[in-house]
């Protein structure tokens, strides 16, 4: 019998076996989720409300989607003076000089 002690913690291929099985097991209850959540295109209700459900997911997404740019542009921003604040520094720069082969 094993324990967590004993598990090897280095083994990423058992990770990725268990992140693989995960996925699929999310994909599997999502796409019977789909199932569940068919539009009848002949009720006019069916309609509607697949409508606004959409509707509604669009302005959920937009928002996720502006609040992402913002803190992306912020990142960049913190990035871009980070950088400047290195290159100010007072190390010398080296350049990294190219290899001479030496020929016999």
């Amino acid at each position: 019998m094993s324990t967590w002690d004993n598990l090897d913690s280095s083994n990423s291929n058992s990770d990725e076996e268990a992140n693989i099985g995960f996925m699929d097991d999310v994909a599997d209850y999502s796409m019977s989720e789909n199932l569940d959540n068919e539009v009848d295109f002949t009720d006019i209700d069916s309609l509607h409300l697949a409508y606004q459900e959409a509707k509604s997911n669009n302005g959920i997404i937009a928002f996720a989607y502006k609040t992402m740019k913002r803190n992306a542009c912020k990142q960049i921003e913190l990035m871009q003076q980070e950088k400047a604040n290195l290159d100010n520094l007072p190390f010398k720069k080296h350049r990294a000089s190219p290899r001479k082969r030496k020929i016999m």
